[in-house]
């Protein structure tokens, strides 16, 4: 497995000779794990939200935009989202509707049982 912190588009075609359709063009994942023997990758969006507010309603949007984005590439990419706080508990709405189309979005308490950990199995 290679990582990349910050990783975009370009570095991941020079590098791993993935596609990675972006909506953005200078758009950067705070992570991209890449699995060389399953030629797979994995984008990491992470974020805390210590209060509520449009703002998680505005990014949870975003990332289901960009999950839905993501995954029209004709290479093996995933989209996963992190996130966590006490913000959520205001705003249920966003996160199950992101729940409907993110198939990988954890919380701290997952990646702690090991999740992300079974996810690049």
């Amino acid at each position: 497995m290679e990582f990349k912190a910050q990783a975009t588009a370009p570095f991941i075609k020079d590098n791993w000779g993935i596609e990675v359709p972006v909506d953005k063009s200078e758009r950067r994942f705070d992570v991209a794990v890449f699995s060389k023997d399953k030629h797979k990758l994995w984008l990491i969006e992470t974020n805390y939200y210590g209060g509520g507010g449009s703002k998680l309603k505005a990014v949870a949007g975003e990332f289901t935009e960009l999950s839905q984005f993501i995954t029209k590439s004709t290479d093996d990419v995933n989209f996963v989202w992190v996130t966590d706080g006490q913000g959520w508990k205001t705003a249920h709405l966003p996160l199950a509707e992101a729940f409907g189309h993110i198939t990988h979005v954890f919380n701290l308490d997952m990646l702690k049982q090991g999740y992300l950990h079974d996810l690049f199995r």
